[in-house]
């Protein structure tokens, strides 16, 4: 963890929204795994579950409590009090409660007026709050809410006792304008501390919740390799980098711990990380195209936009279609192979047709092959 206080508080939920997923279910001895990488990784603040749901969930929130980290553990709830008391059951010191904020959801999904909600929700947070817990209230579909009514709810549940008030765009309709709008005007009305919940339907989470950074909001929620409902969550490797590289500002997760941890959640949830996938992907630090790998053997930062060693990666330069005699003289020196790349021409021409039959790439054996059998062709 680094020795400074954190800019922004990161807070998982792999637990729970990311076994959202359709047919992603954690055992428990995976869900022990994932909160302990989770710890060692610096993540202060992790969504355990729902314990209301019972059975298997909760005797694993249970379990998880019962492991004494210091990391937050949050159990969540809709708004509803035998839920809540579900969670203080487990020994859960910190809730969440989730209620909407759209007059549409508030309509037709609880049959409620917006004063019922307020008066509903301040209830309940007075009761957690009478039992001693650590409180967290959750505004939900706020990219169909007035903006003036998300003020009134989240004053009204801070002077009820919520320490937080989170804002969830619950199918991800927001953009990162709106976003700014949204946050930048709840920032200027309360006191506690504001979270995000950014949904990924329009490829948008990322950017929303960075940009709610930039708005005032101290708090941010993702999951690890973007899992969640539909289109999934922003994801803590993206949100991570673009806070600390981006927006330089201080996040206490250690970057070296990202991938271990990326690649035995992709595992135990059986959803592979693409090979284009920002930050994490096995191919985001490849190079083919010449002109990049000229670039990138005089100075890796003029195409790549951090190092890899950051995360645990490494650089590779790959042979295609693509290709340049930088390439191939960078790839035939790795194999023991010193040619001058004046002397190139040839197997470049061989190397392009090659790659274009296969329709991949060439292993680096492969070309030290192809080498020798032009060298032989042109003797």
């Amino acid at each position: 963890m680094t020795a400074h206080t954190p800019d922004v508080l990161l807070e998982d939920t792999t637990l729970r929204e990311g076994e959202q997923t359709r047919g992603v279910c954690f055992t428990t001895e995976e869900k022990v795994t994932i909160v302990r990488m989770l710890a060692d990784a610096g993540v202060p603040a992790i969504e355990v579950g729902t314990p209301a749901i019972g059975g298997p969930e909760r005797e694993a929130i249970e379990e998880l409590v019962g492991l004494g980290l210091s990391t937050l553990l949050i159990g969540w709830n809709p708004a509803v009090q035998s839920d809540v008391q579900a969670s203080l059951a487990c020994g859960l010191s910190a809730v969440h409660i989730a209620m909407p904020s759209s007059d549409r959801q508030l309509r037709d999904k609880l049959q409620m007026s917006r004063h019922n909600a307020l008066d509903h929700m301040c209830a309940l947070v007075e009761f957690a709050k009478s039992e001693g817990a650590w409180i967290s209230v959750a505004a939900g579909d706020v990219g169909h809410a007035d903006p003036q009514f998300l003020v009134e709810y989240a004053c009204a549940v801070e002077e009820a006792g919520a320490d937080r008030f989170r804002l969830s765009d619950t199918i991800g309709v927001l953009d990162p304008f709106r976003t700014h709008d949204l946050v930048s005007t709840l920032v200027r009305h309360v006191a506690i501390p504001i979270q995000v919940h950014m949904h990924n339907d329009f490829g948008l989470a990322t950017a929303n919740t960075v940009a709610s950074v930039r708005a005032g909001a101290t708090h941010v929620q993702v999951t690890v390799n973007g899992l969640g409902e539909r289109a999934g969550l922003a994801p803590l490797d993206e949100v991570v980098m673009c806070l600390r590289c981006q927006l330089g500002l201080e996040v206490s997760v250690r970057l070296e711990a990202i991938l271990p941890l990326c690649h035995y959640v992709a595992q135990a949830s059986g959803r592979p990380i693409p090979a284009n996938k920002p930050i994490t992907g096995d191919s985001i630090f490849y190079h083919e195209s010449g002109v990049h790998v000229e670039g990138v053997l005089r100075d890796p930062s003029l195409f790549e936009p951090f190092s890899p060693e950051i995360v645990g990666a490494r650089r590779q330069i790959v042979i295609g279609k693509h290709s340049g005699t930088s390439a191939l003289q960078h790839v035939l020196a790795t194999q023991g192979v010193h040619v001058e790349r004046e002397c190139l021409g040839p197997l470049l021409e061989r190397v392009r047709l090659e790659a274009v039959r296969s329709k991949g790439t060439i292993s680096p054996t492969r070309l030290v092959n192809l080498y020798h059998e032009v060298l032989q062709r042109d003797q």
